[in-house]
């Protein structure tokens, strides 16, 4: 139990109160987002209001995505946190509200042409904001380890959760009131999160950015992927006539249980965990659900649709934190990497919409149509899966080792190791006394090893130049002049 206890207690270390911002943002993302459908079926608007509704909100964060990234890549010194997070905050309280008004509070009576439109609208303000506000906190998370955004992004997701299971209850008005109070703190936290993290940004040449997109290319299709089937089904499961309670309580309960599954292993295990694995996590959960849309449609709350979205939950999490990671190693504009790659899975969510809304009315509850598409979901899902798996830079990423940790500059104080853990010790131990940047801390575990320029610069996703310029940093802080200097001083015994 002990043992158990320090892990947690290392896992929450360096936590600090206005982290909580993200939770707060995620907490009123899923007012807009998970019960969309079934209060517009209790509202009794047309599958065509919540098809324009999502299809406007995906649209629109294509077009910010994409063109956030084409901004920075031109001016890769742009930041605007501030002015950007505010702008963020009061889109998305106006989208709220509207969307409040029109679905939550049945004293404003609209028609189903007023409402669609009004609907429309609130979802356009929402998909500005929420894009917004997943740049910067992408750009906060590629500041962390790769273990560290793994452990930040599902511990916010839990805390977010807790706080919507207790406001989503409360009346209408309540909830607009708690909305405009929350998303108006989140830019703070933001800020004050941004203050406490060093950013160092490289020059996005185009040699570094096709590298680092090149690595990236295969978490982010099975992200969009799982967003196709998972927007796709919203509409094929009838989600509409779902009750709006069950689905709210169905949906909540899933997602809590997949997000404690996915951290636990993190924190008890933090020398074994590889989030890679979760994959295998998400695609039975999501091939069970196709199974159960089969022969159970929605009943349940919509279980069924609830599984089937916590795929596509569970490959974001692992999409997301590897997209830090790239941030984080290449020091590459974290508006560029996120920005392209949340395009694409937004787009591949967008044409979910698109052709559910399209086919949803030639599929029935039991038919052969709907066994079909189960069964080549299952195949599409488990053939995508497998071919992400086999590369292997995905398979060796892990959100538990201790070189993590020493990349962010806060390594555990630990007694000299035996064996093969020696090396990372000395390297990590040596970083921190000559006060390495995380970039020159993982190029001197490279010296260290007689890695060449290229190697490094390929592992890295860097141009040559810029490693060069990195080894010459540790070679000046180390008051060292040569790779074999520093296997010297590796393999040196330290001093007591």
């Amino acid at each position: 139990m002990g043992s158990i206890a320090s892990h947690i207690r290392d896992s929450i270390k360096g936590t600090k109160p206005f982290h909580i911002g993200f939770a707060l943002y995620l907490a009123f993302s899923f007012s807009y987002l998970h019960d969309v459908m079934p209060l517009m079926g209790e509202a009794h608007l047309s599958g065509f209001a919540p098809a324009s509704y999502l299809g406007v909100f995906f649209a629109v964060k294509v077009l910010v995505f994409a063109g956030c990234a084409v901004l920075v890549y031109r001016n890769p010194r742009f930041t605007a946190t501030s002015t950007l997070s505010i702008c963020a905050a009061l889109l998305l309280v106006i989208g709220i509200a509207l969307s409040t008004i029109i679905l939550r509070m049945s004293g404003f009576s609209f028609g189903p042409s007023e409402s669609t439109l009004l609907l429309a609208i609130a979802a356009c303000l929402l998909g500005v904001g929420d894009a917004l506000m997943l740049l910067l906190w992408g750009r906060f998370c590629g500041t962390l380890s790769l273990r560290a955004a793994y452990l930040f992004v599902l511990s916010s997701y839990i805390v977010s959760l807790l706080f919507y299971a207790l406001f989503v209850e409360l009346p209408p008005l309540a909830i607009l009131v708690i909305a405009i109070v929350g998303i108006a703190v989140v830019p703070i936290m933001l800020k004050k999160s941004m203050d406490a993290r060093t950013v160092e940004t490289a020059d996005a040449d185009r040699p570094s950015l096709r590298k680092a997109l090149g690595s990236l290319w295969r978490p982010v299709f099975i992200t969009a992927t799982f967003a196709f089937m998972s927007n796709l089904t919203l509409f094929v499961s009838g989600q509409q006539s779902v009750n709006v309670d069950e689905a709210r309580l169905t949906s909540t309960i899933v997602t809590l249980l997949v997000v404690i599954a996915m951290i636990l292993p993190a924190i008890l295990f933090p020398r074994r965990v590889n989030i890679a694995i979760a994959y295998r996590i998400a695609l039975p959960i999501a091939a069970g659900g196709f199974l159960l849309l089969a022969f159970f449609w929605n009943s349940g709350g919509g279980v069924a649709n609830s599984m089937v979205a916590m795929g596509w939950l569970i490959s974001d999490v692992i999409s997301w934190c590897i997209i830090a990671n790239v941030v984080h190693q290449t020091k590459l504009p974290a508006f560029v990497l996120y920005g392209a790659s949340e395009a694409a899975i937004a787009l591949a969510s967008l044409l979910g919409v698109a052709i559910g809304y399209t086919f949803s009315g030639f599929i029935e509850t039991g038919g052969v149509a709907i066994m079909a598409l189960a069964l080549v979901a299952v195949y599409l899902l488990s053939t995508v899966v497998l071919f992400v798996l086999k590369d292997r830079s995905i398979a060796d990423y892990s959100a538990g080792t201790a070189g993590d940790d020493a990349k962010t500059g806060k390594a555990l104080e630990l007694t000299m190791p035996n064996g093969d853990d020696r090396f990372e010790w000395r390297c990590r131990n040596l970083a921190e006394q000559a006060q390495l940047t995380p970039r020159e801390s993982d190029i001197l575990a490279c010296l260290a090893q007689g890695r060449s320029t290229q190697y490094m610069a390929e592992k890295f996703t860097l141009s040559e130049n810029t490693v060069k310029s990195h080894v010459r940093n540790v070679y000046q802080k180390l008051g060292v002049h040569s790779k074999q200097d520093v296997i010297d001083i590796i393999n040196e015994d330290p001093k007591p």
